[in-house]
Parts: structure tokens; sequence; C-alpha cells
């Protein structure tokens, strides 16, 4: 009896600690008591993931990647003491905890648990942004994100029976969710929105799990190389008009998430290893960077002493070799030299160029000229300077993780990564920058979809209400008996849809859906 009550803890997911941190951190009142509760939890996680036998579910770059998400979330709690964001903390664990099952996942349905489960995690942390665009974004990103789940769930129930079209669900709700065009404005929006803490968070894990789940599911796709271009291509023009930092920052995300989408497309063994070792050094150099946008930013634009150092870092850790932006681009670029694609790769070095000199050299030149009366604080400047140290170590010792990535430091891509920084260094560091004015919001238009459309369409069920209640009680006057059972039925239903119950049921339908799948794929 009592051995068929014990637990056994290597049958949760792995990352479950994080997932019970996060639910009790949201319970407690206390930042401090939220953030030392995500401690606990944080190296609960790492211990029985990786110190107790669990490792043997992840290789050596899925648990590369999952201890960076640990990294991630480590840095958002130090970050968090300075800014005492309490939702974000909570949410952010329970997304860490969440992105580290979905990699260990190797089925359909436990990959839609995961996702959906970051999808209601990340929306929390972009709504606890607190502005009406905050709520807005979060509102939109839930619901894309939702319906990303949806396809995903008649993906799963085609293929049970062995549907064809089954896979072309499965791949649109992952290319939502990879945050690719025409879809990709949700990433735009929510992530610009949500609080300093908050962009943290939701830099790694929502896109980087989709990613993942497109390399092993759909590798070689020859579409996917078109698009990620186009993606890489369309997505860095932005960057070299936006002046607001932390919207740049997102352009150049959904821009280097197109470079992982080309390289998916190419499919063989090299690519999808630059890929993956892109993926972990993105989660890292990314982060690092909305870190010192959000100090910046939550300073009113003043910088603070002892800051310029980690943004000077930040931005070489873009892509200058040793470090962690530069490993995965190399082994991608060269895999499609090897496939006969040397243009390709030309594409990938100037849109890596761009965003190392939009995204860091830039801001470093124009946004620290006001300094600040005060210094980061000492959590600031460890949060910052944990990332930094990670990704030195990817990109000394990343070779470790791949039999490809030694080919990332042959000479030839090398000397052109080395050429494509000089080029992109002498235009910023001299007027020829002053030719790219910059305005805040610049090609909004180009973030699609916008929240207001996502918003519109769910409006659009409150309408249909109105239109609904009408009938409902036209059916209860003109009939009788069952007729006005029939007519109230539809007033109900009605007034459920008009005063925004779709929301509502959203939620509790993917919350029972969640629990179903649990318990039905284990």
């Amino acid at each position: 009896m009592t051995e068929a009550l014990a637990l056994d803890l290597a049958q949760l997911p792995p990352g479950w600690p994080l997932l019970l941190a996060g639910l009790l951190a949201g319970l407690c009142r206390l930042p401090v008591a939220a953030r030392n509760i995500g401690y606990i939890g944080l190296l609960a996680s790492l211990w029985l993931m990786f110190m107790t036998g669990g490792a043997p579910v992840f290789d050596p770059l899925d648990a590369a990647l999952a201890i960076a998400f640990h990294l991630v979330a480590g840095a958002g709690l130090m970050f968090a003491a300075a800014h005492e964001d309490r939702v974000a903390v909570a949410a952010g664990l329970v997304a860490t905890g969440a992105a580290c099952a979905a990699l260990a996942s190797r089925s359909l349905g436990g990959l839609m648990i995961w996702t959906e489960v970051i999808a209601i995690a990340s929306a929390l942390i972009v709504m606890a942004g607190g502005t009406p665009a905050a709520v807005r974004a979060g509102l939109a990103y839930l619901l894309l994100q939702v319906l990303a789940g949806v396809l995903l769930l008649i993906g799963i129930a085609l293929d049970s029976n062995g549907t064809v079209t089954a896979g072309a669900f499965v791949l649109l709700a992952l290319l939502i969710k990879a945050a690719a065009p025409p879809v990709h404005g949700w990433l735009i929006h929510a992530y610009a929105a949500a609080s300093p803490t908050g962009s943290l968070f939701l830099s790694a894990f929502a896109t980087k799990v989709a990613v993942i789940a497109l390399a092993r599911l759909f590798p070689g796709e020859p579409a996917l190389i078109w698009l990620g271009l186009f993606m890489a291509g369309m997505a860095v023009i932005p960057t070299l008009f936006e002046s607001d930092w932390r919207r740049l920052l997102t352009w150049a995300v959904v821009s280097q998430l197109g470079v992982m989408i080309a390289g998916i497309g190419l499919g063989t063994p090299e690519a999808l290893d630059g890929v993956r070792l892109l993926a972990i050094g993105h989660v890292i150099y990314a982060t690092l960077l909305f870190l010192v946008a959000g100090a910046l930013e939550a300073r009113g634009g003043k910088a603070p002493a002892g800051l310029r150092p980690f943004a000077l870092l930040a931005a070489l850790t873009i892509g200058l070799p040793g470090l962690a932006g530069y490993l995965g681009k190399a082994v991608i670029g060269e895999a499609l030299i090897h496939a006969g694609l040397g243009w390709a790769d030309i594409v990938i070095v100037i849109v890596g160029a761009v965003v190392f000199a939009t995204a860091g050299l830039r801001p470093l030149i124009e946004k620290f000229g006001t300094p600040g009366d005060d210094r980061i604080t000492s959590r600031e400047g460890a949060a910052a300077l944990l990332l930094t140290l990670a990704g030195l170590a990817l990109g000394s010792f990343g070779g470790a993780l791949s039999p490809h990535a030694e080919i990332a430091f042959h000479a030839t891509p090398l000397i052109v990564q080395g050429i494509a920084l000089a080029v992109a260094a002498l235009v910023m560091l001299t007027p020829l920058r002053r030719i790219f004015r910059q305005r805040p919001g610049a090609f909004a238009a180009l973030a699609v979809p916008l929240p207001s459309w996502v918003i519109g369409a769910v409006d659009g069920f409150g309408r249909l209400g109105v239109l609904l209640d009408r009938a409902g009680e036209t059916i209860g006057r003109f009939l009788g008996g069952g007729g006005r059972l029939v007519g109230q039925a539809a007033v109900g239903l009605a007034r459920y849809i008009s005063v925004g119950g779709v929301g509502d049921g959203v939620l509790w339908t993917l919350t029972v859906l969640t629990i179903v799948l649990i318990v039905s794929f284990g």
C-alpha cells in the first residue's frame, strides 16, 4: 500500500520544481519571498535534472539549452530584485519549467501541453506590464497562441487517423509559435510592451521551444529555407530605423529566428546542430541585451554607472567569434555553403552584421550619452555577469556539444565574419549612421497582425452575441413552451458571448483540455 502511494519523482516532467515554485511564488505577497522560492526551485530543478540521473532524457545540445533556460531564470530573479516585479517572476518560473518539460517531450500531445502552459504564463508576463498597450498585446498574444494550440490539436487528431494533412496543421501551429510571417506581430507588440523584467523571460522560451519542435518534426522542408531567409531579411530592416531599443530588439529576435528556420529547412545534420547552437546562444545574448535595455529604460534613459561595460559585452556577444552569438550562425552558414547555397550564407552574414550594428553598437553609442546619478545594483550586475560568462563559455567550449561545431573556427568563416563586423562598426562609429534616421515605431505596418486586429476579431463575437440575443427574445415571444426554453437558452448563450464570456470559456476549456491531455499522454 505504501509503495503504491509513493511518488516517483523520476516520472515527473523535467522542470517540475520550477513549475511548483512559480505557482507558490504567485501566492506570495512579498516579492523577496517569491524570489527566494524561485531560487530554491531553480536549484532543485538543476539538481534533479542533471545530478540524479535525469540528464539522459537530453542529448548534449538539448541539455545545454535546458541549462541556458535555467540561467535566464536565475538572471531574471536577480534582475527582478531591483524592480519588484512579482507577477513576472512567478509566471517566468512557470514558463521556464514548461520549456524544460517541452524539450524532454517526444510526443505531439506533450508538446501541446507544455507550449500552451508557456503561452498562458507568457501572456501573464506581458499583461503584468500594467499599461493598456501591455494588456491588449498580452490578450492578442494569448488568443494567437490558443489558435496555434487548436491547430496543433487538430493535427494530433488527424495524425491518429493517419491523415496526410495532419503535418500541415502541426507545421502551421509551430510557425505561429515561432513568430514566422505573416503572424510575427504578436512578438513585436508583446515583448516591447512587457515590463523590463518580463522581457527577460519572454525572449528565451516560447519561440525557442517552437524552433526545436520544428527541427525535430520538419527537418529538410525546402519551403522553410525561403521562409527563413525572407523572415531574416524582412525583420532586420526596421532595426535600422527604430529608436526604441527594446522594440528594436524584438525585430532582431524575429530576424534571428528566421536564420534558425532557414537552417531547419536545409535539414542536414550540420545545419540542425547549427540551429540548436544558435538557439542556445540566442537565449543567452538576447536576454543580456534585454537586461541592459531594461535597466536603462527603468531609469528613464539615464545610464547608471557600471552599465556601459555590460552594454559593450552584450553588443560583442551578438557576433564576435568566441562568444555566444557566433557559433551557431557560422555552422548554419557553412552548412549552406556545403549544400551549394553560398548566396544564402552571404544573406545570413549581412543580417548578422546589421543586427550587431543596430541592436548592439548604435545603442551603445547613442543611448549612453546621458549619465544617471546612480549605479547599477549588485543584483543587476550579477545577472549581467552571469549571462556574459555563459556566452563566453558557449563560444569557447561549445565545440564539445557537436562534432560539426569545429567548422565555425575554420579560416573562411572567421575572415568573413570579421570583415562583416568591421564594416558594420565603421558605419555605426562614423556619421554614416545618420543616413538611417531613427524614430519610435518605425515600420510599424510590418508588425502584423496588430493587437487591435486580433482583439477586433474577438469583439466580433460580441456583435454576434447581440444578434443572437435579439433572435432569442423573438423566439421566446412567438413560440410557447419548448420554444421559450430554446429562446431563453439562446438569450443566455448570446449574453455570455456578448459580455466577453468567450475569453473565459477559452481559458477554462484550455485548462480542462490540458488536464485531459496530461492524463491521456502521461
